[in-house]
């Protein structure tokens, strides 16, 4: 039987009960523990332009659903309290948050569904409401106090840090490796940039490889715990260079005292997945969009 709950709106005075159902939410789903910042959370919950409720016992928040728009489509995310899932506190959330995409939002069509911890239960639901699988990737964890292969750089190749006058060899490695990638965004530099580039960044452990007449031919992006690309050129695959990037970049994460390190890689990708399982790396959470068929 559905668990009767009323929902009430959500604003930036309950992020402290958002962050503690998150937590307990990552501690049964695994995931990224950036997923739990107040930072992270207030873009969706609390955000300009956000419709958010909550359902609450006893001051506690129980589950938390929020609505808002993109460029594209109307997003929907949530959460529910792992002791209260199977109740149909879940499923209630999300029509609820359907009806008003359709009615308040006119979001007929172009309604998407996000989840940072997909799990079997979360899938059965989405596509039982009529959506699709349309984007995942696999979150990997390394343990940094394990010993790393030895992996060096092909011969001929030399590596280099990320600096003002790098980024372009940067860019160049990042769209020669991903072109071929489905859905490549194809950014300009200072899109990439932009996205690439933030409060975490770590411009020392990030390094483009080039080769001896200077022709980039890939690269390694990373932030504080977290390897964001790694990326080699197709005429370079299969040689050994992504491998001694990443190998890289991690030493350089463990000297400034990383103890574990994240990744994520889409599902549709399998070399890369394969590399990064044998450097080590176990898969702990699967990140997923889900659209309407």
């Amino acid at each position: 039987m559905a668990q009767r709950t009323d929902w009430t709106p959500l604003s930036q005075r309950d992020m402290p009960e958002i962050v503690d159902l998150a937590k307990r939410c990552l501690g049964s789903d695994g995931g990224l523990q950036a997923t739990t910042n107040p930072s992270f959370l207030e873009r969706r919950y609390t955000g300009t332009g956000v419709t958010a409720v909550g359902a609450f016992t006893d001051r506690r928040l129980l589950a938390c659903g929020a609505l808002r728009t993109s460029p594209d489509a109307c997003v929907v995310t949530g959460l529910v309290d792992p002791a209260h899932r199977g109740r149909g506190l879940g499923a209630r959330l999300l029509d609820d948050l359907l009806d008003l995409a359709a009615e308040t939002y006119s979001c007929s069509g172009r309604v998407q569904l996000e989840t940072e911890s997909l799990t079997p239960q979360a899938s059965a639901l989405f596509r039982s409401r009529g959506f699709r699988q349309a984007f995942a990737e696999d979150i990997h964890r390394r343990d940094m106090t394990a010993p790393l292969p030895p992996s060096p750089l092909p011969a001929t190749v030399h590596a280099e840090q990320w600096t003002d006058a790098t980024q372009g060899a940067f860019h160049q490695a990042y769209r020669a490796s991903f072109a071929d990638r489905p859905g490549f965004p194809d950014w300009t530099r200072d899109q990439w940039v932009d996205w690439t580039v933030g409060d975490t960044f770590l411009p020392q452990c990030s390094l483009v490889a080039r080769t001896a007449n200077g022709a980039p031919i890939g690269f390694v992006t990373c932030e504080e715990g977290f390897l964001i690309q790694v990326g080699a050129v197709p005429q370079w695959r299969r040689r050994g260079l992504a491998r001694a990037l990443a190998t890289t970049a991690l030493n350089h994460l463990r000297g400034y005292g990383d103890t574990e390190v994240f990744l994520d890689v889409n599902v549709n990708n399998p070399a890369s997945t394969a590399l990064f399982q044998s450097l080590g790396f176990t898969p702990i959470a699967r990140r997923a969009r889900f659209e309407q068929c």
